[in-house]
């Protein structure tokens, strides 16, 4: 690791004490943290040690005084040392590139960005290549120089560059506008900054610490990993209803409906109860569903109208602005959480509604509370805005959902730091099919869930293409709330439409067993290619040439590849998008891989070319040599029809595989409690065999039958 000089010793102090809670973690505390809240203090679960004692010892990278702070205008300024030949990933949910070595980034939560740190899920926490991330734990605005700037005196600091040198005259490299830096610096108004530092050895190993340290991933249910549609916002309950029975007609797989804002008596402010014109029965509408096996999900924003039956009761829990002339709740308070959570148990959750899409708590300046509004728990504006999301999301899963053992999947549009054990997917208003793609990878750096919600499309291309993404994300969505479309309506691309939702349908079993793997293993179940072991996709930078005219600044581009990403354990996947609607080239890491349909050997560390006439308009997806993929022997409709059903047991390459299946009810926390159970499936000299590893819960699936891919 690069020095800190001995000229600015004065002015920087070495982190006072790094503590080590957790084996390949450490914390260490600057200033006052008294008053603060941590992201830490918001987090779905508490630490899995347990599991986190398990992963490979790991040093911490620094030496004790490497990482320094100082106090500049009542801002903490801390340094951390920055190798000249790391890379720098992370930063949260960000559209614009995975790689953050040399930018600046304002963590702030946003509507939406593709560059700069201002994003749906700012989290701050980054990646190295060296193997160890770094976590900001505070739920303020910090500002970020990632590897940028260069501190006078510094010994990493490169040899000045003569920008118009006379003719002849060599110099010791080329002009650049922005010199490589020696540091990462993060700045934030506040008393206090507590840091965490997760050691790997791998960069995997760093994510699965972090997320194990935040309680593990999320566990959905598993009728929240089937296809969900949102109606039209002003659909009614028959319009609603006549939509799932064309599902049905039409053999498309249909697990959850989304209700949209017209649910609501009012909304934008918003009520929480029910438009009876169009709803006159909830509890029979929503009974109703769940005898043909739909979930019901409801859109919600959390500012309240004046006609709300609460207003009166929660304006004094509420803070000093309006959001679209509502009230924003203090949700830090408890009443104010009881009154929510009472209220949406008895009109929703007690008549059969399984969860909710949380709208608008991400907003732009113009929409959200200014950063000097008040609250009455005395919590500032800019703490509530970066942790309103997470404040949301731990209220509904733990005093609605756990509290009465349900399950629950849903949306929300922010979310923060130490978020990755809630079954909340992120979902955006931006529409770059390309930077959707990004997300999912970004996503996984980061401890949370991102869907490239499909809304519409241009062309029946576009939208096979769209849906094929959308079925390999976290939550296979249909978002029509504005458009009214359905997943038919390109009947050009209708049956490969149809073909994809089914083939989500039938990973179901291997898809479950990966988001086992997220929360007891902290293993992201969908995840960007920089974190396989050796699997790195091959980026390049395109040097800038120094133009006067054309570069003044001799500007770099950086040429990354995020679109390709793993799909549970064993399958990569390589998305048709964009200018590559119908063409595109695959890179392939090293290790053998093959075609998961037809079981063709591909290749190995090379790049290939697959097209959407080849694959017959389906998604390119590899499988990687020695894997087995559980799947539904045959397709279903809704998860309900899933249980017990049995399964195809798909092996690829050679030599021995095994696969842990996990199984559990799919619906309630038991699973806590002991009540699950991993059966091991074995192939040996193309032999299958089970054996039960753990546990003695139900079981989920029926009998595996082997389906040998490859020769």
């Amino acid at each position: 690791m690069a020095d800190v000089c001995a000229a600015d010793r004065h002015a920087l102090t070495p982190v006072p004490q790094w503590h080590n809670p957790a084996e390949g973690v450490w914390k260490g505390v600057i200033g006052d943290m008294s008053g603060e809240i941590r992201y830490t203090d918001l987090a779905a679960e508490r630490p899995r040690e347990e599991a986190i004692e398990e992963l490979p010892d790991a040093a911490f990278p620094f030496r004790a005084d490497e990482i320094v702070y100082q106090v500049v205008d009542n801002r903490i300024v801390v340094r951390i040392p920055v190798a000249s030949d790391e890379k720098l990933y992370g930063f949260g949910l960000q559209f614009d590139g995975l790689r953050k070595t040399g930018e600046v980034l304002n963590l702030n939560v946003d509507h939406w960005g593709t560059g700069g740190g201002r994003t749906h899920a700012p989290v701050p926490f980054y990646l190295s290549s060296r193997g160890y991330g770094v976590f900001f734990n505070t739920a303020r605005f910090l500002k970020v120089y990632s590897a940028i700037g260069n501190r006078k005196g510094s010994p990493g600091n490169p040899t000045p560059v003569d920008r118009n040198p006379p003719a002849g005259e060599e110099q010791p490299g080329r002009w650049m506008a922005r010199p490589a830096s020696d540091a990462v610096e993060a700045c934030v108004i506040s008393q206090g900054l507590e840091l965490f530092v997760f050691s790997g050895p791998s960069m995997l190993d760093v994510v699965r610490r972090y997320n194990l340290y935040c309680g593990g991933g999320a566990l959905p249910p598993l009728w929240g990993l089937g296809f969900w549609h949102r109606v039209h916002a002003a659909f009614d309950a028959q319009q609603t209803e006549r939509e799932v029975a064309d599902f049905a007609a039409r053999d498309f797989p249909l697990d959850v409906i989304g209700l949209e804002p017209g649910w609501m008596s009012k909304s934008y402010p918003c009520t929480f109860e029910w438009q009876k014109k169009r709803f006159a029965d909830p509890a029979a509408f929503a009974q109703g569903l769940l005898e043909k096996g739909i979930r019901l999900n409801l859109w919600v924003n959390p500012y309240m109208s004046p006609e709300a039956g609460l207003y009166e009761k929660m304006y004094p829990l509420s803070g000093s602005h309006l959001v679209w002339l509502g009230l924003v709740p203090d949700f830090t308070l408890p009443e104010a959480r009881r009154l929510l959570m009472d209220q949406h148990y008895e009109e929703h959750v007690r008549i059969g509604v399984s969860g909710y899409k949380v709208d608008e708590v991400d907003g732009y300046d113009v929409w959200l509370w200014p950063d000097h509004a008040t609250f009455p728990s005395g919590t500032s504006a800019e703490i509530m805005r970066q942790s309103y999301g997470l404040q949301i999301q731990h209220m509904l899963y733990h005093e609605l959902f756990k509290k009465h053992n349900r399950r629950t999947y849903g949306n929300v549009r922010a979310s923060n730091g130490a978020a990755s054990g809630y079954p909340f997917v992120i979902y955006s208003d931006a529409y770059n099919h390309t930077q959707y793609i990004t997300g999912i990878s970004t996503a996984s750096l980061c401890g949370v869930l991102w869907t490239p919600e499909v809304r519409s499309a241009g062309n029946g291309r576009e939208w096979l293409n769209r849906m094929q993404t959308v079925c390999f994300s976290s939550m296979a969505k249909l978002n029509a709330w504005s458009s009214g479309r359905k997943p038919w309506d390109f009947p050009e691309v209708s049956d490969a439409v149809r073909g994809v939702i089914q083939l989500r349908m039938q990973l179901l079993p291997y898809l479950y067993a990966a988001f086992a793997d997220y929360h007891f293993k902290g293993i992201p179940p969908i995840r960007a290619m920089i974190l396989e072991p050796g699997a790195g996709l091959r980026d390049k930078v395109i040097d800038g040439a120094l133009d006067g005219e054309a570069n003044p600044y001799a500007t770099d581009k950086l040429v990354e590849a995020t679109d390709q990403f793993m799909f549970g354990p064993s399958i990569m996947v390589a998305p048709f998008h964009g200018q590559q609607a119908t063409t595109r080239k695959v890179q392939l890491p090293p290790g053998a891989w093959y075609d998961f349909y037809s079981g063709r050997y591909v290749g190995s560390d090379t790049v290939v070319t697959v097209t959407a006439e080849e694959l017959g308009d389906r998604i390119a997806l590899f499988v990687r040599g020695g894997s087995l993929i559980p799947m539904l022997a045959h397709p279903v409709n809704t998860t309900e029809a899933a249980y017990g059903a049995d399964l195809e047991l798909r092996y690829y390459g050679s030599g021995e595989a095994s696969f842990d299946l996990y199984e559990d009810d799919g619906k309630t926390f038991d699973y806590e409690t002991g009540n699950y159970r991993i059966r091991r499936l074995t192939v040996a000299e193309g032999v299958l065999t089970e054996s039960l590893v753990k546990g003695d819960g139900p079981a989920m699936w029926g009998q595996a039958t082997l389906r040998k891919m490859s020769e």
